[in-house]
């Protein structure tokens, strides 16, 4: 599997329950308007229980330098978010991930960051493990750091600025146990 980004990256446009209505350019989509479209978030675990904190690349266009889940992404038009995923964490990680789980499937947020751009997805949250070493792409993730649950809850709960208000949203929902 290719580390790369492709040149031309496409999202899938959803109607509001989901279904696909077209595709666009990731490089256009989001904006101050952005169309409501198809995501995932991955929270990724080591096998000591432990979850992976990123902090998004100083470049990124939305939420720049702030710490979030382990990665996120979309799924290309026809791509499974099985191996969305898969590939997403070897592009940003560095990563082979096992153990993919669904543990939020109705997802969904709508958010702006300081620069006006909105982000605005249905984003599925799944977990997965494992035991590789994090390499990040350094235009993707800038640190990372494994965390023990209760204090990346700590964290979030003491200084949410900090971190993507999409993490804080699906830490509050989340109540499955972490994987061991």
């Amino acid at each position: 599997m290719n580390r790369e980004t492709p040149a031309a990256e496409h999202v899938v446009l959803v109607d509001e329950q989901g279904a696909a209505i077209g595709i666009a350019d990731k490089a256009t989509v989001h904006t101050t308007d952005t169309a409501l479209h198809l995501a995932f978030s991955c929270h990724v675990y080591d096998p000591c229980g432990r979850v992976l904190v990123t902090r998004r690349a100083l470049g990124k266009l939305t939420w720049p330098g702030v710490w979030t889940n382990s990665f996120c992404g979309h799924p290309a038009p026809g791509e499974s978010q099985v191996d969305a995923i898969a590939r997403r964490a070897l592009v940003e990680l560095g990563i082979t991930v096992g153990d993919i789980t669904e543990v939020l499937p109705e997802f969904r947020y709508r958010a702006v960051d300081a620069s006006g751009i909105v982000e605005n997805e249905i984003c599925p949250v799944y977990s997965a493990v494992t035991a590789d070493e994090i390499a990040p792409n350094p235009a993707e993730v800038s640190e990372w750091v494994w965390l023990e649950a209760d204090d990346l809850r700590a964290a979030v709960a003491a200084a949410p600025f900090a971190f993507s208000p999409w993490l804080g949203w699906q830490l509050a929902q989340l109540t499955v146990p972490t994987p061991r």
